[in-house]
């Protein structure tokens, strides 16, 4: 009953003050303006994020969810109130953007909600134990996912339904394993996804998104999506391997790892945004803008339950971590010759 009524809340509350916060957009200065990487021709709200936020967070505290995990909360209001809603109105540099991202990650660490003690077998037979460097690789964990998803959203649709993705392979390992509290949050996730990507994604009665997401949508996704891959992986009866929970951000975690090596690479500020992602490429080789979000959703599910399938086939651990290097080694080579090839 509690995940139905999280579903439905954060569902409801997201469809219900999206239209609202929108009207207020211009006046508070969310607007995301048309420009050289922006493919819509007015000003669009970006004021998704900050729904989703307080449908989370509404419903996480109706549920009675906040008082066993009470820093999620912390930490989501961090992202949403703090970090993503500054960001998109100002636009922040580097240093502080990261700044509010390890201050959230490091809530949820330090408050003894998520740790990383181990990435299981990774390189071989031996558990690969993270002794005094849980936390720093901990935090740098989820602050990698929250940039991951957010480097991904640059199409309408995309980071929503790659997150949608990543949270059906979760709810799957999660169910099975009886892992509640994280089955619950996951219906939270999913309700205000959905709810917002009612308004984001494009369809027959909607050529272009409504609203975006803006940064507080994308860290806020990433940041739970991390949180629930770390508890799942560490839980005292674990849902899935830490690998495992890697092949399900496998998409958007790939395709950021493999664009800042290439840019540093090439001598480039690996943060400085271009258009060689692999959306960007996909959408050069003639892919519109649904087609190219509905392939990648449906890779990043592919990604995901072959990872799950790999662990309860018992494959090794310690293959599945070469086998992901190798993919991400191939793709990276195959996506800077296709970018040249391509003049992206």
């Amino acid at each position: 009953m509690r995940d139905v009524l999280g579903f439905l809340l954060a569902l409801i509350i997201t469809v219900a003050a999206i239209p609202l916060l929108a009207r207020a957009a211009g006046g508070w200065g969310l607007l995301a303006h048309p420009g050289p990487r922006k493919n819509h021709e007015s000003p669009v709200p970006t004021v998704g994020g900050l729904a989703m936020g307080a449908a989370f967070l509404a419903a996480y505290a109706l549920t009675g969810l906040a008082a066993a995990l009470s820093p999620l909360l912390a930490a989501a209001v961090v992202i949403t109130l703090i970090g993503g809603v500054l960001d998109d109105r100002h636009e922040l540099r580097s240093l502080p953007k990261f700044g509010f991202q390890i201050a959230a990650a490091a809530l949820l660490v330090l408050g003894g909600d998520v740790l990383l003690t181990h990435l299981g077998n990774l390189m071989n037979t031996q558990l690969f134990t993270l002794g005094r460097w849980a936390i720093p690789l901990t935090v740098f964990a989820l602050v990698g996912v929250m940039n991951a998803i957010n480097m991904a959203d640059g199409l309408d649709g995309l980071a929503g339904a790659l997150a949608l993705a990543a949270c059906a392979n979760f709810a799957g390992a999660a169910s099975l394993a009886g892992n509640a509290p994280e089955f619950a949050v996951l219906c939270i996730v999913v309700g205000a996804t959905i709810g917002f990507l009612y308004f984001n994604a494009r369809s027959p009665w909607r050529a272009q998104a409504a609203v975006f997401m803006g940064d507080t949508g994308s860290l806020l996704l990433g940041l739970l999506l991390g949180w629930l891959a770390v508890r799942l992986a560490m839980a005292g009866r674990p849902a899935l391997t830490p690998i495992s929970a890697v092949w399900i951000l496998a998409l958007p975690i790939g395709d950021t790892v493999t664009l800042l090596v290439r840019r540093g690479l090439r001598g480039r500020n690996p943060f400085h945004a271009d258009r060689q992602h692999l959306h960007h490429i996909l959408l050069a080789l003639g892919l519109s803008s649904g087609q190219t979000v509905a392939a990648l959703a449906v890779l990043s599910f592919a990604l995901g339950a072959a990872g799950l399938a790999a662990e309860a086939l018992k494959v090794p651990e310690y293959a599945m971590f070469y086998t992901y290097m190798a993919g991400l080694a191939a793709y990276g080579i195959a996506a800077e010759i296709g970018c040249r090839k391509l003049k992206l």
